[in-house]
């Protein structure tokens, strides 16, 4: 009987998708999601990796059941940063900390500038509490685990493979997410290690490709799939992953989007330079391992809109409904842009090039005539104002096209916007769930499928307004970092 199906994993920050392809035509077989459960101790917020697993085995046992024989491969992408630590006897001893919870600010502040400066050098990233190592510290610290003793650190994806065929693996796009891994040495960096103090302790996993075989169900880790033989593999960063859905090209800037934004660029040779280590941008390994990646998220994206919708209390259709009128407002060149509340998003900390966990939302030009369609469209317009001040860190000059992915597929107001923010054209990606073409691309590298794409190209009347908001916004995004840097 031949295996034609393939599973793919993605666990998202708010949401997780597990799917069921045919592997030789991309149809889509089954597609089932569950809500991310988070739990929160007196320190911040947690990821609920029991509830998370015993999802996912649900789910992998009710396909399973339905299509014996028939599932080749299961493919695991996710958020990066997060995991735990396992000990020699390859239990868990750790909790998992969400990847943006900030309880490892401590030792990034104990940093002098010179570790930072060295740590960027190593790995790529600038120094931050999102990251896994000060998330390590902070686990070894505060659990007080023996110096005495050996942990591994698995990330999400690494973990659910453990679960699933008792290896022990990761992959470089996830490896490059820790702060952990010499991006040209391609080796754990035992030199970070000692900066925190946890060299000796603190192990990694194998490194290998997106999409290599880190095992097969049939260990009989997992009683729930019976005598299955499905290979497991990690696609890796979701971000990343999503890029090589599309095909990603060097010189195509992507944008993607979702809970939060990232933007992303790939090269054949690393970032490392002054100038983005002053920015904060992010560097690290594609899922296509032969590829550079250069990086920004922007900690708010789709998460503005689920708190405008609690803050006034409606449903998804009347948010539906407030973006529509507004588009075509926008269209008939019907909305004044001179001077209109403007939202900086900072409702979950800063990205590049004023990183900080710290920052908080500003919202201006508010007057007793503001109505709620007002505060939305300030929302849009900042969430737009933010991706072109973080977009001038990037090496604009060399973009060729920008490409967007994920939710905002479905929403042409804010892919207006963005094409007008940036007077460049936006090429959008019909497609839902790049993610999971990613994962399946990963695995079976020959594996083909149309790319759909619709051009969003700029109201040249409404670029000049961006560029003048953009002065504005700038003005007060360097006056709010101020009152940050005085707490």
């Amino acid at each position: 009987m031949a295996k034609n199906l393939s599973v793919t994993i993605d666990i998202g920050t708010t949401n997780s998708k597990v799917s069921l392809f045919e592997i030789s035509t991309g149809k889509l077989v089954s597609r089932k999601s569950f809500q991310t459960e988070k739990q929160v101790d007196s320190f911040g917020d947690l990821f609920d990796i029991k509830d998370i697993w015993s999802q996912l085995v649900n789910i992998l046992q009710d396909f399973v059941s339905k299509y014996i024989g028939k599932i080749d491969s299961i493919n695991i992408s996710s958020v990066g940063e997060a995991g735990v630590l396992i000990d020699s006897n390859g239990e868990i001893v750790t909790p998992m900390i969400a990847w943006y919870d900030r309880r490892a600010f401590e030792y990034i502040n104990r940093l002098t500038d010179d570790q930072k400066l060295r740590i960027y050098e190593i790995t790529g990233l600038p120094a931050h509490s999102n990251y896994s190592v000060p998330k390590i510290k902070w686990l070894v610290d505060h659990l007080k685990l023996s110096k005495q003793k050996k942990y591994t650190w698995l990330n999400v994806p690494d973990l659910l493979a453990y679960f699933l065929t008792n290896q022990i693996k990761t992959e470089f796009s996830m490896a490059s997410r820790t702060m952990g891994f010499d991006l040209n040495k391609r080796t754990w960096s035992e030199e970070v290690l000692e900066i925190f103090d946890l060299e000796n302790m603190i192990e990694f996993p194998e490194v290998i490709n997106s999409g290599d075989i880190v095992g097969y169900t049939s260990s009989d880790s997992v009683q729930e799939l019976g005598n299955e033989k499905i290979s497991v593999r990690i696609a890796g960063h979701d971000h990343m992953v999503g890029a090589l859905g599309i095909d990603l090209k060097s010189g195509d800037l992507l944008n993607s989007t979702g809970t939060t934004e990232g933007l992303l660029l790939i090269n054949n040779y690393p970032f490392l330079n002054k100038k983005n280590f002053e920015e904060s941008l992010s560097n690290g390994i594609f899922t296509n391992s032969q590829y550079y990646t250069l990086f920004s998220s922007m900690p708010t994206g789709g998460n503005a809109f689920e708190w405008y919708q609690n803050f006034f209390n409606i449903s998804q259709n009347e948010f539906e409904k407030d973006c529509n009128g507004i588009y075509q407002q926008y269209l008939d060149n019907e909305i004044e842009l001179d001077d209109p509340v403007i939202l900086i998003p900072h409702l979950n900390g800063s990205g590049a090039p004023f990183k900080n966990g710290k920052s908080r939302g500003l919202m201006y030009g508010i007057s007793l005539s503001t109505r709620r369609e007002d505060v939305l469209l300030g929302i849009f317009l900042g969430l737009c104002l933010e991706m072109k001040y973080v977009a001038n860190c990037f090496p604009m000059e060399h973009v060729n096209k920008i490409i967007a992915i994920g939710p905002v597929v479905k929403n042409p107001l804010w892919v207006q916007l963005k094409a007008d923010a940036l007077n460049k054209d936006i090429e959008v990606v019909n497609m839902e769930e790049s993610v999971s073409f990613g994962a399946l691309k990963a695995a079976y590298p020959t594996f083909d499928y149309e790319i759909n794409y619709r051009k969003v190209k700029p109201i040249q009347q409404h670029v000049s307004s961006f560029d003048q908001m953009l002065d504005k916004y700038s003005y007060l995004y360097e006056s709010k970092q101020v009152l940050i840097d005085n707490k």
